[in-house]
């Protein structure tokens, strides 16, 4: 089989064929239809995930076809199934989780073994290389939406950071959640352009052009030194930022670098349970997101055009 391959970090995956896995015991075949290209994937090459183990077949957004189940998305977080965050349902939060594209052999690739087929959910009707950015971009963006309602419970405005694949499903789960105004921060227009097609009420270039101190929440897609100093300054106090976006960045904290009594949290992918929740939406179209397939054969040519801004929607690769 075709498999794209991180060898070491700072270069192209290479493209290399290897015989397809062999499950044992409770794991379960997949034959990959869909693999969603991520930022995180970008991290990875860039060497700023510390500790990934390479060789490594990436890929974490997966659809595909499993015998006996049909098409199927994969739920990423393969925890031991035997900590307490495992036994809440909470996997992606178990320290000796084992996602693939990370830990294990990931989606870009015809086929990958995944250990159980509790980690499998049934697509139906939809289609899998559309369903594939449902994996991630859909199920973080749920997550993190689902933990500020507290926040927005009233009203008031919440801001996206980042307008991309993951920041035009938080816009309309924000939406479909209340009645938060919504704001879209992201320094491209076309992005800005879909960010008002699917509901954002406002739409800016950058921070600056917003109103310091006006936002009860904060979703900070993107993670990076300068996005989480616009979400301290955007946030009012009592106000929360959720940080998402995994670019590495910090943020100095202490009484008087943010505003008062505020709250900084994180938000991590998603539990089996969200992820139902989001198949759910799809399936009702409530949520719109757009999907372009590109040949696994041109994976590093997708990498390129993610890192360069030159994509609308989701990327997803298929064998």
């Amino acid at each position: 089989m075709n498999a794209a391959v991180l060898q070491r970090v700072g270069v192209p995956l290479r493209l290399e064929d290897r015989p397809p896995p062999r499950p044992r015991g409770e794991e379960v075949l997949v034959w990959v239809r869909g693999a969603g290209v991520c930022h995180s994937d970008l991290h990875m090459i860039d060497g700023l995930i510390p500790g990934l183990p390479l060789p490594r077949v990436l890929g974490h957004e997966i659809a595909g076809v499993a015998e006996g189940l049909g098409a199927v998305l994969v739920y990423a977080s393969w925890g031991d199934g035997t900590c307490r965050w495992c036994r809440r349902g909470e996997e992606q939060l178990c320290a000796r989780a084992a996602e693939p594209g990370w830990v294990r052999d990931g989606g870009y690739a015809e086929a990958l073994v995944v250990p159980s087929k509790r980690y499998l959910l049934p697509l139906g009707d939809l289609d899998p290389v559309r369903a594939a950015p449902l994996a991630d971009a859909g199920v973080t963006a749920y997550r993190a939406v689902r933990r500020v309602q507290p926040w927005l419970a009233g009203g008031g405005t919440a801001v996206v950071l980042g307008a991309g694949g993951l920041g035009q499903f938080a816009i309309q789960l924000l939406r479909h959640a209340g009645d938060a105004r919504v704001v879209a921060v992201d320094p491209d227009q076309t992005k800005r352009d879909q960010a008002r097609r699917l509901g954002a009420d406002q739409t800016a270039a950058t921070g600056d052009d917003l109103e310091p101190g006006g936002a009860l929440a904060v979703l900070d897609l993107v993670g990076s030194d300068a996005t989480l100093a616009e979400a301290a300054r955007l946030v009012r106090p009592t106000g929360v930022v959720m940080v998402v976006g995994e670019a590495g960045g910090r943020l100095p904290f202490g009484l008087g670098a943010v505003p008062n009594e505020a709250h900084l949290t994180t938000s991590v992918w998603g539990s089996y349970r969200d992820l139902v929740a989001v198949v759910e939406l799809a399936r009702a179209g409530t949520l719109r997101w757009e999907v372009e397939a590109v040949p696994l054969h041109r994976v590093n040519e997708a990498l390129e055009r993610l890192r360069h801004g030159r994509v609308r929607g989701r990327l997803v690769l298929t064998p």
